[in-house]
């Protein structure tokens, strides 16, 4: 059997909590950590878009991998997702299901989220390696945790210091090289 290099979606709840772009193309990718802990199946991500479904949250993302590597698709690619503040219309978001405080995110979690990567790296041209930003402007185009945003992307410390960034880009360099 091949290896599977596009994401599969297995909860699909579109948020009503998105705004236009107004016709700015995604130059980031945000990972985030959803703050909960992972349960097996698929409870967490439908229980997540019923949050983001929630007109009185005010958040939503646009997709969300658990620790099984399943997803979900909450905000498709053209819309703005409420998941960074002031960097959300530059950016495409992906919820994980866990805590910034864990000291290890499971392989299967990684290589979903790293799909999720690839996808976008080739549908919108961000580079597969760490972006950066500065003062409300990206300074460099690619991969970057909620953090690194600063007060301008909402002042969260997600999704933590052990988060295997390098490990995720590694796979998601393997599965943009594969996907069709």
């Amino acid at each position: 059997m091949a290896e599977r290099a596009m994401p599969h979606v297995r909860v699909r709840r579109i948020s009503s909590n998105k705004s236009s772009r107004r016709g700015v193309s995604p130059r980031l990718i945000v990972l985030h950590s959803t703050e909960g802990a992972n349960v097996t199946g698929l409870g967490d991500l439908t229980g997540l878009g019923s949050w983001f479904a929630n007109t009185n949250a005010q958040v939503s993302s646009h997709v969300a991998t658990d620790a099984e590597g399943n997803s979900a698709r909450y905000v498709a690619d053209q819309d703005k997702a409420w998941h960074c503040a002031g960097y959300n219309s530059v950016s495409l978001g992906i919820e994980q299901v866990g805590r910034a405080s864990q000291q290890s995110w499971a392989e299967a979690q990684q290589r979903e989220t790293a799909r999720w990567i690839a996808y976008w790296s080739r549908k919108h041209g961000i580079p597969l390696q760490r972006g950066r930003v500065s003062n409300g402007t990206v300074t460099r185009s690619g991969v970057l945790y909620h953090s690194d945003l600063g007060s301008i992307g909402g002042s969260h410390s997600d999704p933590g210091r052990a988060y295997p960034l390098g490990d995720v880009l590694t796979f998601a360099k393997h599965y943009r090289r594969i996907q069709s």
